[in-house]
């Protein structure tokens, strides 16, 4: 029974010393932003030889977020706030190799309404960086570029001076990109652009004058009957990519999360100076291997990548350059920022 004891003491004290170091240095932060909309360009309809000002005014424009961080700052990163707020950009945030070994980790959510559109953007990953390996799994929702997947990535890592060598695979988890249903799903002789229209709410009326034949619309999606088009033309101008765009949501619904296994290979380079800096970092992925029916479809172009650059110099006491950026290629979506300019102090 001591020894019972013993074993237990001492596996709860190396279980809570391992608790500690997990979340040592990390961060946890909530923010809330709000500021004016952007003015819409002014909109108006003709009514009974009149007009009617129909211009759309967005609300205002919020983020709330909530984050956990544990991320080594980069030797070029200052802290140059006080508090984080959740919105931060940092490009380094994106590297395969950070700057300490051990855990770092990044759980970020954001409820967000811009210009009246409200979506959410998730980040969450946890990586473990060893000196011949690095581990990490990730997921990200980004509804504001139609990006979605999970990650878990391992890889062999070989150190040599300023260079890291990475090689590994990564199994990847997202939607069915590269399908449009209303192309490859619908079939025109067993359905009509009325059908369609007609199973996400939209609800046709005829009416004649004369010999004159058309077809009122209304909107019936929430309950209400609602007149929104007082002919064909119109509906099908202004309404009917609505229930398209509805169509395709609810089939890439039905077909479910795709898996895949790709290879992966990686090359980073990093060198500090107080004057000048250079980080930059290239993960290519050349082969994949679809687990499910509706896994993306290469067509011949297979290689992927995400890639991002850091320079910066100092030129005088005065004068400094920058330019940082990041590109990302996955399933035929392309995503990049790029960042460049000077500082000149004056005094």
């Amino acid at each position: 029974m001591k020894n019972i004891l013993l074993l237990f003491l001492l596996v709860s004290t190396i279980c809570t010393a391992q608790f500690k170091d997990f979340f040592k240095y990390s961060t946890f932060y909530t923010s809330m932003t709000m500021n004016t909309s952007m003015t819409e360009v002014e909109d108006y309809i003709a009514v009974d030889k009149g007009y009617e000002d129909v211009t759309w005014i967005s609300p205002y424009d919020y983020n709330l977020t909530i984050g956990l961080r544990k991320i080594a700052r980069m030797d070029y990163e200052y802290k140059v706030k006080t508090f984080y707020y959740g919105t931060e950009d940092n490009v380094a945030d994106n590297v395969t190799i950070g700057n300490a070994n051990g855990w770092e980790y990044l759980f970020n959510y954001s409820f967000i309404r811009n210009r009246g559109d409200k979506f959410t953007e998730q980040n969450f990953w946890l990586r473990y960086l060893g000196n011949k390996f690095v581990a990490k799994i990730q997921f990200t929702d980004n509804q504001r570029i139609d990006l979605k997947y999970s990650s878990f990535d391992y890889r062999f890592r070989l150190t040599k001076k300023n260079w890291d060598f990475t090689i590994g695979t990564v199994m990847r988890i997202h939607p069915a990109y590269g399908i449009n249903p209303i192309e490859d799903f619908w079939v025109p002789g067993e359905n009509t652009f009325q059908d369609l229209a007609e199973d996400f709410g939209y609800v046709s009326e005829p009416w004649i004058q004369g010999n004159y034949v058309n077809q009122n619309w209304y909107d019936m999606s929430d309950g209400d009957s609602i007149l929104i088009a007082t002919s064909n033309d119109e509906f099908y101008n202004w309404y009917f990519g609505d229930a398209v765009a509805r169509f395709n949501e609810r089939e890439l619904e039905k077909l479910g999360m795709q898996k895949e296994i790709s290879a992966v290979v990686g090359l980073a380079y990093y060198k500090y100076t107080p004057t000048a800096w250079a980080h930059a970092w290239f993960n290519c992925l050349p082969y994949h291997y679809g687990l499910d029916d509706y896994s993306y479809e290469y067509d011949g172009d297979n290689i992927e990548w995400d890639a991002g650059l850091v320079l910066g110099t100092k030129l005088t006491k005065h004068l400094g350059l920058f330019v940082e950026g990041v590109h990302m290629r996955y399933w035929g979506k392309e995503i990049f920022e790029v960042k460049f300019g000077f500082n000149y102090l004056i005094f």
